[in-house]
């Protein structure tokens, strides 16, 4: 009987021995694979971080980082009124609404107290590492698009420009660029907007289409290669 109490605890000895020994093997396996998994992934990071300083890649790699959330609107003004954001002499004729199809009467991009479309006015800033390209603006599903004769022009919206000439404001149905800060306020020369620079768009509406109400919402998307909704 004795005898066989020893051979029982000899072999359950054995039996524990074997399973450590298989414990600590697995254990071992395990860290290997973490290290290889960690050593491969380390690898693939290096070889892009290296094809993109090498081959030129990096703008590439930060056009990822442009979206929406880079083009902040910081301020707005659709009022009737005057001196719209504070720009001078960019003022609204009250007529409580937004004038469009209603000033056709007037010559063609009359301002607003000569019976012409009415502006409205975004303020934005291109907060990403890149520059972007404004294209067009869209309100309420009609597109205008940049006047390029108010390129490198001061600003200048007390009476009429003469036609033929070179604008001091957008035509209707167009924009420019302000840039923010100067004296006199030089539109800019064209739709490039710089990283980290806050820009005034002079919005003039077209004559075309029905007056927008002052108490309904604008659905504004800026095109910049792709669509920003405001």
């Amino acid at each position: 009987m004795k005898s066989k109490i020893i051979l029982d605890q000899i072999f359950k000895k054995k039996k524990n021995s074997r399973l450590k020994n298989r414990r600590g093997a697995s254990e071992i396996i395990s860290t290997m694979m973490l290290m290889g998994i960690t050593i491969v992934g380390a690898v693939i990071l290096t070889y892009f971080v290296n094809d993109a300083f090498i081959n030129g890649n990096l703008a590439s790699a930060s056009s990822l980082n442009s979206s929406s959330e880079n083009i902040f609107l910081l301020a707005y003004d659709t009022r009737d009124s005057f001196s719209l954001l504070t720009l001078l002499n960019v003022d609204n004729y009250t007529t409580g609404f937004l004038c469009r199809v209603t000033c056709n009467v007037a010559p063609p991009n009359s301002i607003p107290v000569n019976g012409g479309t009415e502006f409205i006015v975004l303020q934005i800033q291109n907060s990403g590492y890149d520059s972007i390209f404004l294209e067009d603006i869209t309100i309420n599903n009609v597109i205008h698009l940049w006047d390029s004769s108010t390129s490198g022009i001061t600003l200048d919206t007390s009476d009429d420009y003469l036609i033929g000439t070179n604008r001091e404001y957008p035509a209707d149905g167009m924009f420019s660029i302000l840039l923010v800060g100067g004296s006199p306020i030089i539109q800019n020369e064209n739709i490039q907007i710089h990283s980290g620079q806050t820009v005034n768009l002079l919005v003039k509406l077209n004559s075309v289409d029905s007056d927008i109400q002052l108490n309904k919402g604008l659905r504004i998307l800026l095109d910049t290669g792709e669509i920003h909704p405001t």
